[in-house]
């Protein structure tokens, strides 16, 4: 039977910032282990093997981090729709 990958994401109230890596645009941000991880605007969130290839640019607003955060728990409308939001 196959294992399926250990799906990595960022603490909760971790900065995320705009950053370069391997020649990739995309996100940086720490996780709960205290690990660089990055991430482009159609993958997940990937550990960072090699910190000399990471370049970071700077913070990310708070809006745009909000719909990173949104993409990743499925979209605007999982998380809108979740059972958690529908319960009053």
């Amino acid at each position: 039977m196959q294992m399926l990958p250990e799906l990595v994401t960022p603490r909760k109230g971790s900065q995320i910032r705009y950053a370069h890596y391997f020649g990739l645009e995309g996100y940086a941000a720490a996780s709960d282990a205290k690990q660089m991880l990055f991430r482009t605007a159609e993958s997940l969130w990937v550990p960072v093997v090699n910190t000399a290839e990471l370049v970071i640019l700077g913070l990310v607003s708070d809006a745009e981090v909000q719909l990173v955060l949104d993409h990743c728990a499925g979209g605007y409308a999982a998380v809108c729709t979740s059972r958690q939001n529908l319960e009053v």
